[in-house]
C-alpha cells in the first residue's frame, strides 16, 4: 500500500468524527453537496438524456425533470447561504420531495430508452437509490436523522481507522536498500 491509503483512512476517519461530533452542521453541507448534485444531474439530463429519443413525450419529462433539478438544486446552494435553521429543513424536505419526484419522472423515461434497446440498469439504480435518499432525507431534521448520521459517522470512523491501520500493517519493509515485501 502507499502514502495515499494514509491519506484516505485518515481523511475518511475525520469525516466519520466530524459526524459524530457535529451532526447538524453535516446536515448543512449534505444539503449543498445535494443541491450540487442536482445540478449536475439536471444538466446531464437536458445535455445526455434528453437527446436520446425523437419521442415528444421523453423529451418534455427530461427537460421537466432536469430544469426541476437544477432549480432545486440552485435553491439548495444559495439559500443556506441566506436563513436560519428553518430554511435547512424545510430544504431537506423540499429536496426529498423532488427526489420522489425524480424517481416517478425517471421510471418513464427509463421505459422509453428500454424500449429503444438502450441499457438501463443504471436509470434503474438512480431509481431506486433516489427513493431510498428520499426516505432518508424525510427522516434527517427529526433526532431519528440525527442518530442516522452519527450512526454513519462511527462507521466512518472505524472504516477510516481500519484503512490506516492495513496501510502501516502492509507496508513495504526497507532495509539496507532492499525492499522487503510481505506477501
Amino acid at each position: 500500500m502507499n502514502n495515499s491509503n494514509y491519506f484516505l483512512g485518515i481523511m475518511t476517519a475525520i469525516v466519520g468524527l466530524m459526524m459524530l461530533l457535529a451532526a447538524e452542521s453535516m446536515v448543512q453541507i449534505l444539503v449543498v453537496v445535494l443541491g450540487i448534485s442536482a445540478v449536475l444531474d439536471g444538466g446531464f439530463m437536458l445535455a445526455a438524456v434528453a437527446p436520446l429519443s425523437v419521442e415528444k413525450n421523453f423529451k418534455i419529462e427530461c427537460y421537466i425533470r432536469g430544469i426541476t433539478g437544477i432549480v432545486i438544486g440552485i435553491l439548495c446552494i444559495v439559500l443556506p447561504l441566506r436563513v436560519a435553521q428553518f430554511a435547512w429543513q424545510s430544504l431537506v424536505y423540499i429536496f426529498a420531495i423532488y427526489s420522489i419526484f425524480a424517481a416517478i419522472c425517471q421510471i418513464p423515461i427509463t421505459l422509453t430508452l428500454h424500449q429503444d434497446g438502450l441499457p438501463v440498469k443504471r436509470h434503474v439504480i438512480e431509481i431506486v437509490a433516489t427513493i431510498v435518499l428520499a426516505v432518508i432525507l424525510f427522516a434527517l431534521p427529526s433526532s431519528f436523522g440525527f442518530t442516522i448520521i452519527r450512526i454513519g459517522g462511527a462507521v466512518l470512523l472505524l472504516a477510516g481507522a481500519a484503512i490506516t491501520f492495513l496501510a502501516w500493517k502492509n507496508r513495504d519493509i526497507i532495509a539496507d536498500d532492499a525492499i522487503i515485501r510481505d506477501e
